[in-house]
């Protein structure tokens, strides 16, 4: 799927702030999300290797921050009247930012986990997604089951690691992003992957020497993640209810992954 820009990412350089913190496992720059010019400016933290939900787009020669996650993101910045400054950090590293006050939310296509729950508030979810196992051509990984005795490629800290890890005999691999899976993959280090369903629709794409085939749905959901007791939540979980209402999110969804991901 090529990657479209989008023209209404705000994307502000705030570098005297960014240079006092860090951004976790990212090992990149990032801003504390205290010390922002006014309430109207809110930090954002995604993991910008995930597409079509966040990566970075450079084919207009500046850095543009782009996908589903970013669209309702922003999307919901523009209804609530606030700007968006995204950093782009590991996933890993996602919840670290929310709990010591370097970012106000993140958006990485992120599941609401009783576990990440003890650590950060979540959003509504606004997003039901398909999982995939991803291999060579040929391979016909179709189900769990085929999985056992397999070295299996999963993002670090993902709910694809937790369910790896669960099938008897895998060897799990896990790595820092998504592209650091396809690159095991492609040179033959791992036997197959799991990712999201409608990002591994891309890489195939992108990688005609891949396959992928969809798991069955499971109780998984994407929603953006605050620090605890954010006054953002409730917000958030307002708009949301409206773009589902009037549509807004399933056009969204519908731009990035096709009509067959439409949200009910």
């Amino acid at each position: 799927m090529k990657k479209k820009a989008i023209g209404g990412v705000i994307l502000t350089a705030v570098l005297s702030v960014a240079l006092l913190a860090g951004c976790g496992n990212g090992g990149q720059a990032g801003t504390n999300a205290d010390n922002k010019k006014s309430d109207k400016e809110l930090v954002v933290v995604t993991n910008a290797t995930f597409p079509p939900f966040e990566s970075v787009d450079t084919s207009s020669g500046t850095k543009k921050y782009v996908g589903l996650d970013i669209d309702i993101a922003n999307q919901i910045a523009s209804n609530l009247g606030v700007t968006l400054t995204f950093n782009d950090i590991a996933f890993s590293g996602l919840i670290g930012s929310l709990m010591d006050g370097r970012a106000d939310f993140a958006v990485s296509a992120m599941s609401p986990t009783e576990e990440r729950k003890k650590n950060v508030d979540f959003s509504d979810s606004y997003f039901i997604p398909r999982n995939a196992i991803l291999a060579a051509k040929g391979s016909n990984y179709a189900a769990l089951d085929q999985m056992g005795g397999k070295k299996i490629a999963v993002v670090f800290g993902t709910t694809y690691e937790k369910d790896a890890k669960a099938i008897p005999g895998a060897n799990v691999v896990a790595l820092d992003n998504s592209t650091a899976v396809i690159q095991e993959l492609n040179n033959k280090r791992v036997d197959a992957a799991f990712i999201d369903g409608s990002q591994a629709a891309v890489f195939v794409q992108k990688n005609p020497e891949l396959e992928f085939h969809l798991l069955p749905p499971t109780d998984d959901s994407f929603a953006f993640a605050f620090p605890k007791g954010s006054k953002w939540v409730e917000p958030f979980n307002q708009e949301l209810k409206k773009m589902k209402g009037n549509g807004e999110l399933n056009k969204l969804i519908e731009k990035w992954l096709g009509k067959e991901f439409s949200q009910q």
